[in-house]
């Protein structure tokens, strides 16, 4: 049985350039977002038909897929709206990434839950937490730079997710990616060494 471990970490810390290595060398890596991303630009979904139960026709554009700035709009600063949208998708996401889980293989594989500490249900999808871990100020500076926001920009989005000792306590394994992607690949190569020996496909109960 393969052993699912949670790819995690703040905006900028380097997960999805993880990920990236991971998949690169043959782990399965499954990614919350894309997942989610599926859910909602598929016409006449679950999550569509749901999205406009809950919220209205006027959500969804002429196609019928989500008009997500107008939903970006009703969610701002009404935690209420939020935690309906969330609590429509959630379950659906969830039951989506068990499904991509279901018959494989490999010793183990990766689902990438970026908000992992700030939505703990998401766990009941993995065994392990990997983080990746990087300064706040790496990360800041890392996010201007790719996405040619403002510090006060990328400060806001920080401060609206679990800060750095929320996603520790939550972390079994933790890769520090402080400094060059030759460095983070280097760091992922040794996990992938670490884990491809304690889950190997022939082992039948593996000990966590």
């Amino acid at each position: 049985m393969t052993a699912w471990i949670a790819l995690t970490g703040g905006i900028g810390s380097g997960k999805s350039q993880a990920a990236l290595y991971f998949q690169g060398i043959g782990v399965p890596v499954i990614d919350a977002d894309a997942v989610n991303r599926e859910l909602i630009t598929t016409p006449n979904s679950p999550a569509l038909r749901g999205i406009a139960r809950t919220f209205g026709a006027q959500m969804l554009d002429e196609n019928g897929i989500l008009r997500r700035d107008a939903m970006r709009r009703l969610i701002f600063g009404d935690s209420c709206a939020k935690a309906r949208l969330e609590a429509l998708l959630h379950p659906l996401i969830i039951r989506a990434i068990r499904q991509r889980q279901h018959g494989c293989t490999a010793g183990y594989g990766l689902v990438e839950l970026p908000t992992l500490a700030e939505h703990p249900h998401f766990g009941t999808l993995v065994r392990r937490v990997l983080l990746i871990h990087a300064r706040q100020d790496v990360r800041v500076a890392r996010v201007m730079r790719r996405n040619g926001l403002s510090e006060q920009e990328v400060l806001a989005i920080v401060a609206a997710q679990a800060d750095d000792a929320q996603r520790l306590a939550i972390a079994d394994d933790v890769i520090t990616n402080h400094s060059t992607p030759d460095a983070l690949q280097h760091a992922v190569l040794q996990q992938h060494a670490h884990y491809a020996e304690r889950f190997a496909p022939h082992r039948p109960d593996t000990k966590l």
